[in-house]
């Protein structure tokens, strides 16, 4: 099997070669690997750890006018957001919606255009990586942006006090990731296998807002753009950390096929009770434990894990293999090989 037939299988829930695997984590781990394998660059890595999936997300740059940067010079992105710098932002910096009052205010705002992005390169990019499964789009963290442009608590308040001005902040992020994507579908030309979109809904111990909340102002937006997706023949795949078992039902409603990460320790997120629920409408992209079981456990704990997975999915099938988060540096680098050691993907 080629990745991409790999991949494709797993969500039709047909007979595999071996167990369908992902590898993204932070630059500094993907480094590390690289050393410690050998390898010259991070395309050789997910090639040796036999990945089966490419991330094309967001590819298309921005070439619109730059937004000036603010008077100590700290920089701007396209939304005008001050970049982070590795801090959260909004405690150093005013968001630039952080007063924001009104839905005029709103419409006022100067909000980037999908013309302000290069749609040309995206063909090439998926021919070269034509034998894996290719996730692209826009990647549309509708709530998470709004929360960088008001700052977090600024929009819970807004959500709940003034809906109105909230659903015109997230309308207009739709209508930009809306119109990015179909750009960005037309130029991959059925090249492109997954519209990958993410955006977080989730804490440690539940859900950031109430399911009501959710249908009300979010679902919405979220079924747009899935239902963008479908018309171009895509399979969809959501990101949500943490817990968000009570939204699970309506993103498989609105035709989500692939649920990323499944973070495993947070509340009601447990694989087990996943799959009883809902495995035989989704695929899981994920759930190697990254909080525990990767950066505290060792190499014999990772394996039991990962061929507990294996086991649990072996039936039925609907599983990719991968961790609960990116991985990040405090993961041991043997932890992170055992996974596709125990996959039978690692190819040294």
């Amino acid at each position: 099997m080629t990745s991409k037939e790999r991949v494709l299988a797993t969500v039709a829930r047909r007979p595999l070669d071996r167990p369908c695997v992902d590898y993204e984590a932070d630059a500094d781990v993907s480094q590390a690997l690289c050393e410690y394998l050998g390898l010259e660059e991070v395309e050789a890595l997910r090639r040796v750890l036999g990945s089966d999936l490419r991330n094309l997300v967001d590819a298309a740059p921005y070439v619109g006018e730059g937004v000036p940067p603010l008077p100590d010079g700290t920089p701007r992105n396209y939304f005008g957001v001050p970049d982070s710098q590795g801090t959260y932002s909004s405690t150093i910096y005013q968001p630039p919606l952080a007063n924001v009052e009104t839905v005029a205010e709103v419409e006022a705002y100067p909000w980037p255009e999908a013309d302000d992005f290069d749609y040309s390169k995206l063909g090439q990019m998926c021919d070269q990586l034509s034998e894996y499964a290719l996730c692209g789009g826009a990647w549309s963290p509708l709530v998470c942006t709004a929360m960088h442009l008001t700052g977090m608590e600024e929009f819970f308040m807004l959500m709940a006090w003034k809906p109105q001005v909230a659903e015109a902040i997230l309308a207009r992020l739709c209508d930009l990731f809306y119109e990015y994507s179909k750009r960005y579908f037309e130029a991959t030309a059925g090249k492109l296998d997954i519209f990958f979109m993410g955006d977080d809904y989730g804490l440690q111990n539940g859900p950031m807002f109430s399911v009501e909340m959710f249908r009300r102002l979010v679902l919405p937006h979220i079924r747009r753009l899935f239902e963008l997706a479908k018309s171009y023949g895509l399979l969809v795949m959501m990101h949500s950390c943490g817990s968000i078992r009570a939204f699970i039902p309506d993103l498989i409603d609105a035709g989500m096929d692939i649920l990323d990460p499944v973070q495993v320790r947070a509340a009601g997120m447990q694989i087990e009770g996943l799959k009883r629920d809902f495995g035989k409408d989704i695929v899981f992209h994920g759930s190697i434990d990254t909080q525990h079981t990767l950066p505290r456990g060792s190499v014999q704990d990772v394996e039991a894990e990962v061929r507990s997975r294996l086991e649990l999915f072996a039936e039925e099938g609907g599983f990719i293999c991968c961790g609960s988060q990116w991985y990040m540096n405090d993961i041991p680098l043997e932890n992170l090989l055992a996974i596709y050691r125990t996959c039978g993907s690692l190819a040294v």
